[in-house]
């Protein structure tokens, strides 16, 4: 009888590797997974003018030779954030691509449009040492 139990369990065990795959479990979202989501947690708080998610997603040694450092962007953004009617602002991301490499990343176009006017925007961005990916700068198009 003994023989029968441990001839079930193997069965049992040899079903449940089959259907649940390898032992290392799942897979984490990738790279690109990752940028995209954090452009798309760019757009939602651009879209709710909230400044402090917009600022968590830049890196803190961003720079962008127009504007200055993640400071004068914060400022910037503060202000642009008061100028804009988001009743008519739209970010569109359908036709974005997302490049990895290594530890950098771009992603273009992003498409920002309001009453004011439209841009059309290419970002870079790194991955950090707590993995999670931030703008280091960008560059618009149309303004």
């Amino acid at each position: 009888m003994s023989k029968v139990i441990a001839a079930m369990v193997c069965v049992s065990f040899l079903a449940a590797t089959l259907v649940c795959g390898c032992a290392t479990g799942p897979k984490g979202p990738t790279d690109q997974e990752l940028v995209t989501s954090t452009i798309t947690g760019l757009k939602d708080a651009v879209l709710a003018k909230d400044l402090e998610k917009i600022m968590a997603c830049l890196a803190e040694d961003f720079y962008h030779p127009e504007v200055g450092d993640k400071a004068a962007m914060k400022d910037l953004a503060a202000q642009g954030l008061d100028m804009i009617d988001m009743s008519t602002a739209e970010v569109d991301l359908a036709n974005m691509e997302v490049k990895v490499e290594g530890d950098t990343a771009t992603a273009y176009p992003v498409v920002a449009s309001a009453s004011l006017g439209s841009v059309t925007v290419s970002l870079s961005l790194k991955k950090e040492k707590d993995g999670v990916w931030r703008i280091t700068t960008g560059e618009a198009e149309g303004i």
